[in-house]
């Protein structure tokens, strides 16, 4: 007669430590992947149907639907102050790039007005941003 031995029972994979690491990897990406500093003006740039893409990156000023101007991230009481502040960044770098962002709900005559304060502050480029068309 042969004696067969028992098969010890399967054990199971405990997968909790794989459900923990995965949790802690989504809740890291999660919070690294959405870190982006808030808009100082809430602005929409308005549509365009050209395909030019703007690589401007040294200054931004945000005109808001409002007329308040932001240059660098700080809101500008007045438009004095700005143009000084902005005078103060061109005397130190006088070959700096300007992307200008207007909200789509902006006054047209503001938005001029805003570039005519650049220009007189020193600026020598100036790209206004807009939203593609996607055709």
């Amino acid at each position: 007669m042969k004696i067969v031995a028992p098969r010890p029972p399967r054990e199971l994979v405990n997968i909790t430590p794989l459900i923990d690491v995965v949790f802690i990897l989504l809740v890291f990406f999660m919070l690294a992947g959405a870190i982006e500093r808030p808009a100082p003006v809430a602005v929409t740039p308005p549509r365009s149907d050209t395909e030019l893409a703007s690589e401007v990156e040294d200054v931004v000023v945000l005109v808001g639907a409002d007329g308040d101007v932001a240059f660098q991230g700080q809101v500008m009481p007045d438009d004095g102050e700005f143009v000084r502040a902005a005078t103060l960044w061109f005397a130190v770098r006088p070959d700096s790039s300007i992307q200008l962002k207007a909200d789509a709900d902006a006054d047209a005559a503001r938005v001029i007005e805003v570039m005519e304060l650049l220009r007189e502050a020193g600026a020598q480029y100036l790209a206004l941003v807009t939203v593609g068309g996607g055709a």
